[in-house]
């Protein structure tokens, strides 16, 4: 008895010292990501004024997404978040504005693009 003791003692502490030494593996990655920013000329001083403006309204946390992955296994955890900058928000706003694809934004492409962009978006 005192063999089978010391047999149950010694795998005892044998996984005891295995689990203490048993780690997990984590990876956390951070993706910073922007678009080149549209190109874009405006017709007048007018509509660019009114265009920069009704964006520069647009809240804060509306001009960076940030998209989070996690997976977690028992030894395995992966932490991935991929962060997009303000040229996204920039083109949205451009493609949104510049109805009839130009690349010109009119004074009345601008005005109607102030009044229907907060709704259009959600913000209001």
């Amino acid at each position: 008895m005192t063999h089978h003791l010391k047999s149950a003692l010694i795998a005892t502490l044998g996984l005891l010292a295995l689990s203490a030494s048993t780690g997990c593996i984590s990876t956390h990655e951070t993706v910073y990501s922007d678009a080149p920013r549209a190109k874009v000329a405006f017709a007048s001083d007018k509509a660019g004024r009114v265009f920069y403006e009704t964006l520069s309204h647009t809240p804060e946390g509306r001009q960076r997404t940030e998209k989070h992955t996690e997976v977690s296994l028992i030894l395995i955890d992966v932490d991935r978040r991929t962060v997009t900058g303000p040229n996204h928000l920039f083109n949205e706003a451009v493609a949104f504005c510049d109805t009839d694809h130009d690349g010109m934004i009119t004074e009345t492409e601008a005005e109607i693009f102030a009044h229907a962009w907060p709704t259009a978006r959600g913000d209001r």
